[in-house]
């Protein structure tokens, strides 16, 4: 996509200029034609293909917001441009006001909304942007608009979910590091000097947990390096397609959070999938948008087959049935959805099952994980302080002796 300075004239020989995106000059002057000029010269501008460089990211919270304002208003009658014109007085942050402003000047110097949120690719998805284009060539923009409002709604929410399922495990976690670490490294070296006075002969869970507190404490910075060196070890090699192939099998194979992930993914390709067909795409390009989302690149490299088998003749179901990572629940679904003819009806089914099944793996996932958690803390601190209790009742019987 190509940024053109043109030149053009209407049918009583008025001039006009401006700046328009396009493929090329066939598809500039086709577009200028809609506009009711035909034209006379046109140049790409400096720098050619369109980029958002210099423009903020919206967050998917503001994104939402402004889709439901921009479908609000165009609901109601208002027009886009006066749409546009409001939302961008009533922004409250710089960033949305400058994007909203950017996206204004682009329509009126010709451009579609399509082509000018186009522009912005860092804020709007291929998705956002294939659905805004079926409305506008199809006359329904309200109605494309309120089907993005849903699913962004339904995106946001999914996040939230999964957020709060990953958060609780992991407070936890630092919790018993924390503890385990001030036990170690505060409370044991206390009674040390106490049990060498004596002279007990001291058990082996002791002598375990001494030698344990004396190398973080000699040896604290090569923990702490080892640490850091498996982080940017584990970032570099994830960064990778192979690395983060390796990464996402292991965790759809996680005895607790593999099932979980798997429904996640799944709920994300079914979704994505029905409103990409929805809004007019055919079935290879909603393939293509709705593997890209599913955030589990073994997952998406099954899709990304799934297509190409699809290209060449292949029914969708049984390309995704073959891989044993669909379930047969979904792939019947599809299967159904292609003999009858009503794919995007029966994938509409499918999410209203992982819309269900999703936060019923989450609530049973925070009633497995918080009794697993509690009893291994209980286990470590409890092994600690055994271990601390054994020589001072070696001690007492001493003493008491």
């Amino acid at each position: 996509m190509f940024n053109y300075s043109y030149t053009a004239r209407d049918d009583y020989g008025k001039s006009a200029r401006g700046m328009m995106m396009a493929e090329d000059e066939i598809d500039l002057a086709n577009k200028i034609s809609k506009l009711g000029h035909f034209l006379i010269h046109a140049k790409i501008v400096t720098g050619s293909v369109i980029t958002d460089s210099g423009f903020p990211r919206l967050k998917p919270k503001e994104v939402l917001n402004f889709t439901i304002h921009i479908s609000t208003l165009i609901g109601a009658g208002v027009t886009l441009m006066q749409g546009l014109k409001d939302m961008e007085q009533d922004a409250e942050k710089e960033s949305i006001k400058k994007i909203i402003a950017d996206i204004r000047y682009r329509i009126e110097t010709g451009y579609s909304l399509k082509d000018a949120i186009l522009v912005h690719s860092k804020t709007f998805s291929p998705l956002y942007v294939a659905v805004v284009e079926t409305g506008e060539s199809t006359g329904k923009l309200s109605s494309c608009l309120n089907d993005l409002v849903d699913f962004l709604d339904w995106q946001l929410e999914l996040r939230a979910r999964v957020t709060e399922a990953a958060t609780y495990p992991i407070i936890l976690f630092c919790i018993m590091v924390g503890v385990v670490t001030l036990l170690v490294v505060k409370v044991i070296p206390v009674f040390e000097p106490i049990f060498k006075e004596v002279g007990v002969n001291l058990p082996l869970p002791t002598q375990i947990v001494l030698g344990v507190s004396h190398f973080i404490r000699q040896f604290w910075y090569i923990i702490i390096g080892v640490l850091i060196s498996l982080g940017i070890g584990y970032k570099l090699y994830n960064s990778t397609t192979g690395g983060r192939y390796v990464f996402d099998s292991l965790k759809l194979k996680l005895p607790i959070f593999g099932q979980l992930l798997r429904k996640v993914a799944l709920s994300r390709f079914c979704h994505t999938l029905a409103l990409a067909l929805r809004s007019g795409g055919n079935i290879l390009s909603a393939l293509d948008m709705a593997g890209a989302v599913m955030g589990n690149q073994r997952l998406v490299s099954i899709v990304k087959k799934a297509r190409d088998s699809v290209n060449v003749g292949e029914k969708l179901a049984s390309s995704l049935g073959g891989s044993k990572e669909f379930p047969p629940m979904v792939t019947r679904m599809i299967a159904v959805g292609e003999q009858s003819g009503a794919l995007t009806e029966t994938l509409d089914r499918v999410n209203q099952f992982y819309d269900r099944e999703v936060p019923a793996t989450i609530k049973r996932l925070f009633a497995l994980f918080e009794p697993i958690m509690i009893v291994l803390m209980g286990v470590i601190v409890g092994g600690i302080a055994l271990s601390i209790f054994l020589p001072l009742f070696q001690m007492a019987n001493l003493i008491g002796g």
